[in-house]
């Protein structure tokens, strides 16, 4: 192949051979580029899962199981997990997204999550047809739950306590008014309900929450960012550094448990009567007579948030970087 220069460039002849060279060049690039192969981008947008998203929590209605994360997604399933739905719920005029913090279900199968922008998303038992309401506070809200009686009870900073019983179309206020932030609710029965929070902080109801009153604290000034109580008796705190406190006694008195890691736990549960733990960096624990055991799982090194037991031992557990996993108690 010759080019022909001349003292000033390229001569007339050198020049054409020079721009077809370079036109072909580009078309040949072009034609690459157009036979790139991105159909596998195409079925990741597919999928309801995906990788950047973040799951809190989960709950299970008798007809489906919701699974939240940030960025208002929502994930639903028919069949026990084993195929997904997703949709987004929208955010308004001041966020584009809501972040969902926590779902619970109610007697009559409605869901209920948690919006930190201080709403209350409801939906049908399909997990469908959501409907935003305002939580009247201006307080951080944290956790919620659905009492047996259909109430919805918030709590967050400043020891707010907050119910309604129209489905959120107004609240009462019930709050300490102490500067603590209170981290989970959970209704024992109809009577009975425990919070915990900052501090080491536990507040009790025997009236069906229509008055909370202190009992003793967590010590060390615990900050608990799980709860499980089994029994108006017996029951479990976890938080940071893997620290698990147990009481028997209806928190009269608290006792360390050996968890053997430094992980934070996120959330206790039970399984058909086995009591588990999971946290950071893809910790599993279950409960071993008066400590825990950890279970050799790969699930990854993000968090686990979220559990939701099934039948026959199963379990799904959800959590950071699109996690969820459907485990079996018999097989750990």
């Amino acid at each position: 192949m010759l080019i022909v220069f001349s003292r000033n460039g390229f001569t007339r002849n050198g020049r054409f051979i020079f721009i077809s060279l370079l036109m072909s060049a580009i078309t040949f690039l072009s034609g690459c580029e157009a036979n790139l192969d991105l159909s596998a981008v195409e079925d990741s947008k597919k999928n309801p899962i995906a990788r950047y998203d973040h799951y809190q929590a989960i709950a299970k209605s008798d007809k489906s199981i919701v699974v939240i994360g940030n960025r208002g997604a929502l994930l639903t399933s028919v069949d026990q997990g084993v195929s997904w739905t997703r949709q987004v719920l929208p955010g308004d005029q001041s966020i584009s997204y809501p972040t969902l913090l926590d779902i619970d279900i109610c007697p009559d199968n409605r869901f209920i999550v948690l919006d930190a922008n201080r709403k209350v998303w409801i939906s049908d038992a399909e997990g469908g047809n959501w409907v935003a309401k305002n939580i009247t506070t201006e307080e951080e809200v944290l956790d919620l739950t659905c009492a047996l009686d259909g109430t919805i009870w918030v709590v967050g900073s400043f020891t707010l306590i907050m119910d309604s019983h129209d489905g959120g179309n107004s609240w009462t206020d019930k709050s300490i008014a102490e500067d603590a932030m209170f981290s989970r609710i959970q209704f024992i029965d109809r009577q009975n309900g425990v919070v915990t929070g900052e501090f080491g902080s536990v507040y009790k109801t025997t009236d069906g929450g229509e008055t909370w009153k202190a009992a003793n604290m967590i010590p060390n000034e615990f900050y608990p960012m799980a709860s499980l109580f089994i029994t108006t008796e017996e029951g479990w705190v976890g938080g940071l550094q893997g620290i698990i406190f147990h009481t028997n006694d209806g928190g009269q008195n608290w006792h360390r448990q050996e968890t053997g890691t430094k992980a934070p736990i996120y959330n206790i549960f039970d399984v058909a009567g086995e009591i588990y733990a999971i946290g950071e960096q893809g910790t599993l624990l279950t409960l071993a007579g008066n400590g825990w055991r950890s279970v050799e799982i790969n699930l990854g090194f993000g968090y686990l948030r979220g559990a939701l037991a099934l039948s026959n031992g199963k379990f799904l557990v959800v959590g950071g970087g699109g996690l969820i996993r459907l485990l079996d108690q018999h097989k750990l």
